[in-house]
């Protein structure tokens, strides 16, 4: 009985004795954190946690030891173990492998590279770093056994930079504007020359009214004519001329031969 508790001390031990012995299989930040309850099969857990990294991208072992499984996992892709002590290390979401079962590998040396996520939680390329104990199977928290491990908050798309308006230059001789936030330059201008005085328009007077007899003046500024009386004078002046001197031609053979009478007596 006493061998079984001092057994299950060392096991429980282990994890805690390795804490702060392994590193960081890439250097991106944590995706998605570990997340385990009592049930370690029971659907929606996560037995690790996913590591952002480029495709392509070289992956690290996180623990020195020898490689216990080299191959493909379903729902894991390529998949790394490395058997480190009483602890197994497992790399998954892999693009290629670089080891073999049973090599012997280093702490941060090359075990593949990163490759296309195909897990329905973490769609952004990444590794999943799982860590277990190698005699019961109990899954631990990896960020719990890496020295300096950052604290575990999710990645934020990156902030863009504020857009920068450029503003135009003004006119040589004109006022200038300053951004927000400065003092406005001071600038010196002339000074505007005075307007001209303007003349004084004429006062206008009314017209008075006209005198009795004048013609009234036409409305639209055309100038008045002959008055009808004149043009009826005019024509009976110049008809009577005609009717003038008939008569007196008339008059002057009337009184020829009573002339001529008279002589003759």
């Amino acid at each position: 009985m006493v061998l079984v508790l001092c057994l299950a001390l060392l096991l429980l031990a282990a994890p805690a004795a390795q804490a702060g012995s392994w590193q960081r299989p890439v250097d991106g930040e944590a995706l998605r954190s570990f997340a385990l309850g009592s049930n370690p099969y029971a659907r929606g857990q996560h037995r690790g946690v996913d590591l952002a990294a480029a495709t392509g991208s070289p992956v690290r072992s996180a623990c020195a030891g020898r490689v216990s499984f080299a191959g493909r996992v379903p729902g894991g892709g390529l998949t790394v173990s490395v058997r480190c002590g009483s602890l197994i290390a497992t790399l998954q979401q892999l693009g290629t492998i670089a080891v073999r079962r049973g090599q012997g590998v280093m702490s941060g040396m090359r075990v593949g590279v990163v490759g296309r996520s195909i897990d329905p939680h973490t769609r952004r390329p990444h590794v999943h770093l799982g860590a277990r104990v190698a005699a019961s199977g109990r899954y631990v928290d990896p960020l719990t056994l890496i020295g300096g491990a950052r604290p575990l908050v999710p990645a934020l798309p990156p902030a863009r930079a504020p857009r920068v308006v450029p503003f135009a230059r003004p006119p040589a001789g004109g006022p200038r504007f300053a951004p927000p936030g400065r003092a406005p330059v001071p600038v010196a201008l002339g000074r505007a020359p005075a307007p001209a005085p303007m003349s004084r328009a004429p006062a206008l007077v009314p017209p008075g009214p006209a005198p009795t007899g004048a013609p009234a003046a036409d409305p639209h500024g055309r100038s008045p004519g002959i008055p009808w009386l004149v043009w009826v004078g005019l024509t009976i002046v110049a008809a009577s001329l005609p009717i003038g001197g008939l008569l007196h031609v008339r008059r002057r053979r009337s009184v020829q031969p009573v002339r001529h009478a008279a002589t003759a007596r």
